[in-house]
């Protein structure tokens, strides 16, 4: 099976090389091309969160891939009003993903120590304490 690295690194290559041949050949401007080299790279990633991650990836990857396509709208709309609206979006991807991608087992605190001999908790520490004569 073809891993998932690979996988979304031919697509994104594949994208940007069409932005590039559209640039190339003048269908679009400089500014067009990169425009369009994150709105295909972006579709892909999206398109990538739902045909070869697992489910518990599933909307990471489809929240960068809104990410990096909206990026492309600094094209069609003012710069700032197009990173304005790619924060309001990385903001709802953190929400998401910590909510609602991962499992509530990755979201726990780091496992507990392994118990003391003793059966006790303060029985490995007996280091610490005095004998006393």
């Amino acid at each position: 099976m073809v891993s998932l690295k690979s996988t979304w690194g031919v697509g994104a290559l594949v994208a940007a090389l069409l932005a590039v041949a559209a640039g190339l050949l003048k269908l679009v401007a400089l500014r067009g091309t990169v425009s369009l080299a994150l709105l295909l790279i972006g579709l892909w990633t999206f398109v990538t969160a739902f045909a070869f991650v697992g489910r518990e990836d599933r909307a990471f990857y489809a929240g960068w891939g809104v990410v990096i396509a909206g990026l492309s709208l600094t094209y069609l709309i003012p710069l700032t009003e197009a990173l304005g609206l790619i924060l309001i979006a990385v903001a709802i991807l953190i929400v998401v993903t910590v909510y609602f991608g991962r499992a509530p087992k990755d979201l726990s605190a780091a496992a507990s120590p392994p118990p003391s001999q003793g059966g006790t908790p303060a029985a490995g520490l007996t280091w610490l304490t005095r004998s006393r004569p």
